[in-house]
């Protein structure tokens, strides 16, 4: 009975911590998509929020979808945002980047 319990738990646990990175990624996915867009609608002055600045607003953006912005570029000259943020989730730790502005071509 105990060999059951512990093979359980020793097959259960790779389980939950890769169940747990593949929603971290997808939560980091989505926040910096959408500090992306957020930061290229304060570039346009078309954001409606009380912070302008196009990183603070990106910043407060992921902040809500629970990451942090590790790194935010922009390209005022073209309108781009590039945005990179960072979610920990548990010992893991999942960096993603999004590009807000017009398409290249």
């Amino acid at each position: 009975m105990v060999a059951v319990a512990a093979g359980t738990i020793l097959l259960g646990v790779p389980v939950l911590v890769a169940s747990g990175t593949v929603v971290a990624g997808a939560r980091a996915v989505n926040a910096a998509d959408a500090a992306a867009l957020a930061a290229a609608d304060a570039m346009l002055g078309i954001a409606v929020a009380t912070d302008t600045d196009p990183c603070g607003l990106a910043g407060e953006l992921a902040t809500r979808h629970g990451a942090t912005v590790a790194r935010c570029d922009l390209a005022e000259s073209q309108l781009e945002a590039r945005i990179t943020v960072v979610v920990r989730s548990g010992l893991m730790t999942v960096t993603r980047e999004a590009r807000a502005g017009p398409p290249h071509g």
